[in-house]
């Protein structure tokens, strides 16, 4: 078993070595041809008043032609055998061939030449477009490392499990989503996000798959699998993106099913009708006739070539896709960045999305003669051993206050479900919860605020001595985004939440938004959705929804394009979403709005300039007013412009 096993590698070794000494054997060619090329072209056209034979002449051009265009002339060759009669490699073989016929062999060898060439800088400027794709793409998680029974194992990272602990050393990829349980340093999130700067991380902390452990050593307890993890979504998104055609991409492909085969016989048409309307009535000699009409035809062939757009066109989209895939923002499909241009109206869920989805103390009111700071102590002492999230909100609202002396003291705590949590502080009842739980307590009527979302009572000593008000902080960057929307001409912007409406009112009054709806359960989200769809459907406008929960998954795959938060948006919602933001940053929004529209300019740019110049290039070359090399230029030229407009996607 292990000969066979090193017999295949010894063949596969071979295979890539014979393969390297072929690619090095054709460059060399390659590169040779054009010199003996350029030799030629100064011994034919008697530069520096050198000149060649015309036998040694026309050897120099057959051996530049066939080494230059063996590829072309086999693919055009097969493609006849296969009776794909028209294509850019036999438009190609078909005009070289012509060029050869009418003794024209610089000439000929210049329109093989210039298509390699043409292809070579093609491949360049694809290559810039993909690489930032590829970069995220090809990143490979070669190892974990899993700590078990005191010792560090190597593991595959798709072996991971939810639960593991795994080990981080410093410069190592985070394999698989976490939280950490031990250690403190900064990792580097650029890969999923395109947040430059790092992030301090401590325990407690969750991180992502994909990020950059840069500093410390980290245990990891692992809260998803490898493949179910952040970075494993993200290749996929990405590998969905690449494959998924817009309807550009797709047009332009039958476009030029149709449009090569229709050129290719105006070619023969301006070879053939002309020669005998001119032989017919014995206005020239058939050969010589022949010799202009096949010239005129061979620039016809030329210039038709539809490259500059067959290319440029999915170039355009492709780097888009990576220009977006650079700032975070992952989209599944080039078509979606199509959808974008017709979009007329956005959607938002509230929680999570507009707002940061956890509570902040927004007022601390005093009763009587007590102050805001004894009423906040009283307040974290009672909730210093919950995990709740209005807990959370209470214990870091103050840090400065000194608990330490007083957490001594403190006894007796009992939690009500649903209501609060009491306990005895030097003999004194000390009690937090909601105005049913604490007039339980005080038998005192209370100033409840029915309009609010959370409103907290604190009791101390059987009286009511205050209460905390607690909201969803709206996100810093939302007012401005929502203008910036605006300013893209999304006429419609709606509120669609489950929340109070004096809740949704505030914030979309905040934000400065019109319409809203209030206390939606998931399918009342989806009814108004439905509606919203088949009142800019009529329009042929298209709907945005942005959203981050499980109850928005079925929204998000609803509307015509949705988008999701990906730091805090479920795995479903994510699965849902066409388009996702790594880092929740809403301002991602208008960017990738700004990305279909610069897309959509660069792809009428290039349509307009390839139809323009070659169109242009085609009629004079009917009527003779050009020659060969400008039919190059507007093929080999044109496409090169046109590909390097398109990657001014990417900045």
């Amino acid at each position: 078993m292990a000969n066979c096993c090193n017999t295949c590698t010894n063949t596969q070794n071979t295979i890539h070595k014979k393969s390297d000494f072929q690619n090095k054997l054709a460059q060399s060619l390659f590169y040779f041809s054009i010199i003996l090329y350029l030799i030629a072209l100064s011994g034919d056209f008697g530069i520096f008043n050198f000149h060649l034979n015309a036998s040694i002449l026309y050897g120099f051009y057959l051996f530049c032609y066939f080494a230059l265009g063996y590829g072309i002339l086999k693919k055009a060759l097969i493609g006849f055998y296969k009776r794909e009669f028209f294509n850019e490699n036999s438009l190609m073989a078909l005009a070289s061939i012509g060029a050869w016929a009418i003794a024209q062999g610089a000439e000929a060898v210049a329109i093989l030449l210039f298509y390699r060439i043409g292809e070579a800088l093609e491949d360049l400027v694809v290559e810039k477009s993909k690489k930032s794709i590829r970069t995220l793409a090809s990143i490979k998680i070669e190892q974990a490392h899993l700590f078990k029974n005191e010792n560090i194992e190597n593991i595959d990272p798709k072996n991971i499990q939810e639960g593991d602990i795994l080990v981080i050393f410093a410069g190592e990829r985070i394999p698989a989503d976490g939280i950490i349980i031990k250690g403190e340093g900064s990792v580097d999130n650029s890969a999923l996000n395109g947040e430059s700067l790092p992030q301090n991380v401590k325990v407690g902390d969750s991180l992502f798959s994909g990020s950059i452990n840069l500093d410390s050593i980290l245990h990891l307890k692992a809260t998803k699998s490898y493949e179910n993890s952040t970075f494993s979504k993200i290749i996929k998104l990405i590998e969905e993106g690449s494959a998924q055609k817009s309807r550009s991409e797709e047009f332009i492909t039958k476009f030029a099913r149709y449009y090569t085969p229709i050129v290719t016989l105006l070619a023969f048409s301006i070879i053939l009708f002309p020669t005998l309307y001119f032989w017919a009535f014995g206005q020239m000699e058939l050969i010589e006739t022949l010799k202009i009409w096949l010239y005129r035809g061979i620039i016809f062939l030329v210039v038709s070539c539809p490259c500059a757009l067959v290319i440029s066109i999915p170039l355009t989209f492709f780097a888009s896709l990576g220009k977006a895939s650079k700032e975070g923002i992952l989209i599944k499909g080039s078509s979606y960045i199509e959808a974008l241009k017709d979009a007329n109206a956005i959607i938002f869920d509230k929680t999570g999305t507009l707002t940061e989805g956890k509570l902040i103390i927004k007022k601390i009111n005093a009763y009587k003669n007590y102050d805001e700071k004894f009423i906040l102590k009283i307040a974290q002492l009672l909730e210093s051993h919950s995990n709740h999230p209005i807990a959370k909100a209470i214990i870091n609202y103050n840090n400065e206050i000194n608990l330490q002396e007083d957490l001594k003291k403190l006894s007796n705590l009992k939690e009500s479900s649903g209501g609060g949590v009491s306990a005895m502080l030097e003999n004194k009842i000390i009690a937090l919860g909601n105005a049913r739980f604490i007039q339980s307590l005080t038998k005192q009527n209370l100033p409840k605020d029915s309009s609010l979302k959370c409103q907290i009572f604190i009791a101390y000593d059987g009286e009511t001595i205050g209460d905390i008000i607690l909201e969803d902080a709206i996100k810093k960057e939302a007012k401005e985004v929502i203008e910036k929307l605006k300013e893209e001409h999304l006429e419609e912007i709606y509120i669609l939440s489950g929340d109070k409406e004096s809740v949704v009112q505030e914030i979309a009054q905040n934000l400065g938004i019109k319409h809203f709806f209030a206390s939606l359960l998931p399918n009342d989200k989806v009814n108004h959705l439905k509606a919203i769809l088949q009142t800019q459907n009529q329009k042929n406008k298209k709907v945005i929804f942005v959203g981050d929960g499980i109850n928005d998954a079925p929204s998000l795959a609803l509307c015509d394009i949705g988008i999701a938060m990906g730091k805090t948006g479920s795995d479903v919602a994510l699965e849902g979403a066409d388009i996702v933001i790594m880092n929740d940053d809403l301002r991602k929004i208008p960017k990738v709005l700004q990305i279909a529209k610069k897309t959509r300019q660069i792809l009428w740019q290039n349509i307009f300039l390839a139809l323009g110049v070659k169109i242009g290039i085609m009629i004079l070359g009917a009527f003779g007013a050009t020659n060969l090399w400008i039919a190059l230029f507007g093929d080999v030229g044109v496409a090169l412009l046109a590909l390097l407009n398109a990657i001014r996607a990417i900045r």
